[in-house]
């Protein structure tokens, strides 16, 4: 876990300027960020070991996957469950795919900054303490077996 920096994040974004823009606030808020220009990336990234706090994805990205299934994916390779911050320019009443045992949080682009960062400490600190105890719970199943 990363504990010199506000939090890190995998931000999940396929257009250039959206992810730099997104990118430069969440270090200017203190954050360490690890960007993805898609889910295979973000996949590689997870499956190298990369352990983030919060996940924030696009949800239309330009390619196979769509944001809920590189969310599930990336969740799988992590062996946890990070928050997930969903993002969309889809104004209209689509229905998004549920994402089972992923706390997820839906928002509209353009990205609104100030909410943004005052929503992360509280999902860093879940994400942190949800790790902690399934960390100390694992201990305790090898120390009792």
């Amino acid at each position: 876990m990363n504990f010199d920096t506000a939090g890190l994040i995998l931000h999940v974004e396929d257009e250039r300027p959206v992810r730099e823009a997104v990118s430069m606030l969440l270090r200017s808020g203190g954050y360490a960020v690890t960007s993805a220009a898609g889910g295979t990336e973000a996949l590689e990234l997870a499956s190298r070991g990369l352990h983030p706090d919060v996940l924030i994805v696009d949800f239309n990205l330009h390619e196979q996957m769509n944001g809920a299934e590189v969310a599930e994916k990336v969740r799988r390779a992590l062996g946890y469950t990070p928050p997930v911050i969903m993002l969309t320019g889809d104004l209209g009443n689509a229905e998004f795919p549920c994402i089972v045992e992923v706390p997820v949080w839906l928002t509209h682009k353009p990205l609104n900054p100030e909410l943004l960062l005052a929503a992360l400490p509280g999902l860093v600190q879940l994400s942190r303490a949800t790790r902690k105890l399934l960390t100390r719970s694992a201990g305790r199943a090898v120390s009792a077996g």
